[in-house]
């Protein structure tokens, strides 16, 4: 068992249920009740929300999977770039939209995230 990749599959967990619950509190619930945004806007962005759950539970299950089993060692290489990706966006927009780190600490979770499965893609 590689424990690196059982890591990131945790801390991935982790950052899904904190999108779900705190996300779904402080962004989810306030935009489907304001009247300023379109109902068409509000049904995009709310499916994009569902989507990035149901991307970062793949993530998630990805890298649990490759952690016992080497032959998944790419798809455990492919899910470290998403995260170093998804923790690159999201500092590039944390800074685009003048947002605090600590408000917004996603950032810091897909990049725990990318360190666990690039050391257990190099050491696992």
């Amino acid at each position: 068992m590689n424990i690196y990749l059982v890591l990131a599959g945790l801390i991935a967990v982790v950052t899904a249920i904190f999108h779900v619950v705190a996300g779904g509190a402080r962004v989810v619930r306030p935009m489907l009740a304001s009247q300023d945004i379109n109902d068409t806007v509000k049904a995009v962005l709310y499916g994009c929300w569902h989507a990035f759950t149901l991307l970062y539970l793949m993530v998630a299950a990805g890298f649990l999977w490759a952690s016992v089993d080497p032959g998944a060692a790419l798809l455990a290489q492919v899910f470290t770039l998403a995260a170093a990706g998804l923790s690159l966006l999201s500092v590039l927009v944390i800074v685009r939209f003048k947002q605090g780190f600590r408000r917004l600490p996603h950032w810091l979770l897909f990049a725990l995230a990318a360190l666990a499965g690039a050391a257990g893609s190099m050491w696992g």
